[in-house]
């Protein structure tokens, strides 16, 4: 039979060891969360994409044939009109033209011929895509070629252009622009000349042929 004593000591050792397994249990638990705190979060490689993103490819420039202008960036702009041209003047080729065009635009190029003033027009240019092509008049266009494009005055008509305090003188050899509004193309050299770019309003007067 266990005396009571023994009893005494046999619980405090019981308790002892209870108290013991609790205590493990807690450092157990207290290092395994420092460990998970501790480990490095996993993270993208940088450089990555986020979720759902893209890269779209730019879409190459369409170019309008009707009007000889290239839809162009900013950038594709800037470069074509700061790129130093040899300027030349544009040829233009001997054509022969039927007896009914040829009294129509003699007489428009006339009447403007005898106006000494200068006159406001809407213009646009062109030039990029449209290199080793032929304009209408049969010449070969040119990066620096100093051309411009009219709907009806006769081939080897000059004028005389001012923009922003630039000038510069164009030999029509071309046809065009197609869209309303607008009076004259300018080739890639006359633009460049005059540091034009886009759509806009110049100055012009028409000196004859």
């Amino acid at each position: 039979m266990i005396s009571s004593t023994n009893s005494k000591r046999l619980m405090i050792a019981m308790a002892l060891l209870g108290a013991l397994a609790v205590l493990t249990g807690v450092i157990l638990g207290v290092g395994a969360t420092n460990s998970r705190a501790d480990a490095a979060p996993v993270s993208e490689p940088l450089g990555t994409l986020g979720i759902g993103d893209e890269l779209i490819a730019p879409i190459a420039a369409p170019v309008d044939a009707d009007d000889k202008i290239v839809v162009t960036d900013s950038t594709s702009m800037a470069l074509a009109m700061t790129t130093p041209a040899v300027l030349a003047v544009a040829p233009v080729a001997v054509a022969a033209k039927a007896p009914v065009r040829r009294a129509s635009t003699t007489k428009v190029s006339r009447a403007a011929a005898n106006s000494d003033g200068w006159k406001s027009a809407r213009v646009s240019w062109y030039g990029p895509g449209f290199y080793g092509r032929k304009t209408a008049s049969g010449a070969v266009l040119t990066q620096g070629m100093m051309n411009v494009a009219h709907r009806s005055l006769p081939f080897g008509t000059r004028i005389q252009f001012e923009y922003k305090g630039r000038t510069c003188i164009a030999v029509v050899n071309d046809r065009g622009p197609f869209v309303g509004g607008r009076t004259f193309d300018l080739g890639p050299g006359t633009a460049t000349a005059l540091g034009f770019g886009g759509v806009g309003t110049v100055k012009y007067r028409i000196l004859g042929r």
